[in-house]
């Protein structure tokens, strides 16, 4: 369950012409805005810079043209995830929404008896073979 919604704010068109122009300049080759490489096509993805589910608008400020593979992916599963799964953990908890943990308190083994035979031959286990070996 997500209290911070589940509707994803995408980038409008304008928005990401915008950018890309942004990302074209000076010399009018396409380069990711995080690493500098050339971008290629089917490579190319709108960041939010600041996750949409903590809160970033899909404003020119906010989105950046990164090249998906490794920039974009490092950043999302590296960066952007465990960041909104800490803010859904202390939004159920701020809500009472998580289960106290209880401590497991369990009854425990039975005693056994003290065992002072520890040299005693093998008849302790099999009685039909008396102490002398017979």
């Amino acid at each position: 369950m997500k209290l911070r919604g589940t509707e994803r704010k995408e980038f409008p068109l304008s928005v990401r012409k915008a950018a890309f122009a942004r990302c074209c300049k000076p010399d009018g080759i396409p380069k990711c805005e995080n690493c500098g490489k050339p971008l290629r096509p089917g490579n190319i993805e709108y960041e939010h810079l600041t996750p949409d589910g903590l809160g970033g608008e899909p404003t020119l400020e906010n989105c950046g043209v990164w090249c998906r593979v490794p920039c974009s992916s490092a950043k999302t599963h590296k960066e952007d995830n465990p960041r909104m799964v800490k803010a859904d953990r202390v939004l159920k908890k701020s809500f009472g929404l998580e289960r106290k943990k209880k401590a497991f308190q369990s009854r425990g083994f039975e005693k056994r008896p003290r065992q002072n035979n520890a040299s005693r031959p093998i008849n302790k286990w099999r009685p039909d073979i008396e102490e002398n070996g017979q």
